[in-house]
């Protein structure tokens, strides 16, 4: 390659050239058809990069945007989640506020139902030393 060839092809690869330089190798045939090829060349290379792309995905523009669009909704649908589970929180706190404090187990408020267990049917009775023997010590 020559001088003008390196010009040029520093000139397609986006590098620093300078004006004159760069006259100087358009001003020769076999640069300026190099120029051309290389031309020819990356457009050909973008074309099938365009295509093959669309399969591989990184180059693909619209499904970068798809992916956002699609992190956009979820943070949205997550925000929203959390925000109506926050006030449904606070609500059933504040209902809560409002009701009394239960007396306990088995202890019966005289607010509750006002009913007293049913009577029972069957009543079994106990002695001592004929039914069971009170024993020290769990033995």
């Amino acid at each position: 390659m020559t001088d003008h060839c390196d010009v040029i092809a520093a000139f397609v690869d986006n590098e620093s050239v300078l004006a004159d330089e760069l006259a100087a190798a358009l001003a020769a045939p076999d640069a300026r058809e190099y120029l051309i090829d290389l031309l020819v060349l990356r457009g050909l290379v973008s074309e099938t990069t365009r295509s093959e792309g669309s399969k591989a995905g990184p180059l693909d523009h619209s499904r970068s945007v798809g992916r956002g669009r699609w992190l956009v909704a979820a943070a949205a649908v997550l925000a929203v989640g959390v925000t109506t589970g926050f006030f449904a929180g606070r609500g059933s706190l504040d209902r809560l506020a409002d009701v009394p404090p239960s007396p306990g187990p088995g202890v019966m408020s005289s607010g509750a139902s006002g009913s007293s267990a049913p009577a029972p049917t069957h009543v079994i009775r106990m002695e001592t030393g004929v039914d069971w023997t009170e024993r020290s010590g769990g033995n």
